[in-house]
């Protein structure tokens, strides 16, 4: 179990350790095995910088200022960074009492067939992002280790 300050905890595997380099630098929290090709990368961001980013921007009209409009403008800007070869629908759920969207994406990144299980996560005042990724030849063997990641996640 992780706790980042006084905002959430998450629980990681035992094989994951501290990042020892900077995958993403608005990230809270980055966990690695790079001999596993196994990653956890958490962003949180205020609710209320999003807002201003939609109204700043002039982007209010593409993404609604919830939940669903977050997690497609984030999303919109990893597929600038990743080419998708498979996407599944996203799904609607709750984790541990807060409003999530979960989905998975096959890409391609540099030429690296990669498999990601995301989360997008509202609590009460912050957004969160929860990235899992591994290889694509690894998919089948960590995909039920990332969503116990991704719904072990708690806001304090």
């Amino acid at each position: 179990m992780v706790t980042i300050e006084d905002k959430y905890s998450i629980s990681l595997p035992g094989f994951l350790v501290e990042a020892g380099i900077t995958l993403n630098q608005e990230a809270s929290l980055e966990y690695m095995n790079a001999f596993m090709e196994f990653y956890v990368m958490v962003i949180d961001e205020p609710k209320s910088s999003i807002e201003k980013v939609l109204i700043d921007y002039e982007l209010a009209d593409l993404y609604p200022n919830n939940l669903k409009g977050y997690s497609e403008l984030i999303l919109d800007g990893l597929k600038q960074a990743v080419i998708v070869s498979q996407e599944s629908d996203v799904v609607d759920t709750v984790i541990n009492g807060l409003p999530a969207r979960l989905l998975t994406i096959n890409g391609t990144v540099e030429g690296i067939d990669i498999f990601y299980s995301l989360a997008y996560i509202e609590g009460k005042e912050r957004y969160y992002q929860i990235f899992t990724w591994t290889l694509s030849e690894k998919e089948t063997e960590y995909r039920d280790k990332m969503s116990k990641i991704l719904y072990s996640f708690k806001e304090l």
